[in-house]
């Protein structure tokens, strides 16, 4: 898995390179006293979209009870974070350069840390439910003289699909543009993890969770600079437990990053 993860970060690295917006360059050259001057100029082509999502990014994390509904009943903590790339290309532009839609793949690592007293945990029909730290430190040993465990984390991966509809247009020769669209989601690597005992130990890689899942997303780009929301629109887990007591749970993220052209 770990070969694979970086040969996946490789992959969409070089592919982020070589799709980045097409610029041309103008050369004027002057005459001062008898001396030439060379003065090159990087402009923006204008029939070109720029690059809806970062290519480069690092977003803050909460969880959330259904689509844009209130927090979930596994709340997050404010240091969850998720980094990740995308490459996106055009697919459609109009003449000019005003309008079109882009498309692209992007890979990325979300860490979500769960406020102190929360773990989750699998039961033996791998339904996801919440435990407090110290019921779960105490039923694995691992009371007052084993240091309880202090804090808690669901990690995983993603590849994701986006597609945007976005328009553009020129702020002082540079580009600025917003797009709206949707994206698809894969997730993998998907484990419940907790720190006791000076180290980090896996509570469960067992959870039943929805491996595809279905985003919306809203982003706005000036020059290389990019923001963006990206809202959950289907639940992370398949199987609760009998109680309910998880709930939905919705993963948002508002990220920042760059665009290197």
């Amino acid at each position: 898995m770990k070969k694979f993860t970086l040969a996946a970060i490789m992959l969409f690295a070089t592919a982020t390179v070589f799709a980045q917006n097409e610029k041309t360059t103008v050369i004027i050259k002057e005459h001062q006293d008898g001396d030439e001057k060379v003065t090159v100029i990087e402009k923006f082509l204008k029939n070109k979209l720029c690059d809806p999502l970062p290519g480069i990014y690092y977003a803050y994390l909460d969880m959330r009870s259904g689509a844009f509904g209130p927090e979930a009943s596994l709340p997050l903590r404010s240091s969850s974070f998720e980094w990740g790339l995308y490459s996106t290309k055009e697919v459609v532009c109009s003449k000019g350069g005003h309008f079109g839609i882009s498309t692209g793949l992007g890979i990325s690592n979300a860490y979500n840390y769960f406020t102190h007293d929360k773990v989750l945990n699998v039961d033996a029909n791998r339904n996801a439910f919440i435990q407090s730290l110290r019921e779960y430190s105490d039923q694995e040993g691992h009371g007052p003289g084993n240091d309880y465990a202090h804090r808690s984390f669901l990690r995983y991966w993603s590849l994701r699909l986006p597609v945007m509809i976005q328009c553009q247009w020129m702020v002082s020769d540079d580009p600025m543009a917003l797009a709206v669209g949707a994206e698809l989601e894969w997730r993998f690597g998907v484990r419940s993890f907790a720190r006791y005992g000076g180290s980090k130990h896996t509570i469960t890689d067992n959870l039943d969770y929805s491996p595809v899942g279905f985003n919306a997303l809203v982003s706005l780009a000036f020059d290389e600079a990019v923001i963006f929301f990206r809202m959950g629109l289907t639940d992370m887990f398949k199987i609760k437990d009998a109680n309910n007591e998880l709930g939905d749970v919705n993963q948002m993220a508002i990220g920042f990053g760059f665009n290197f052209d």
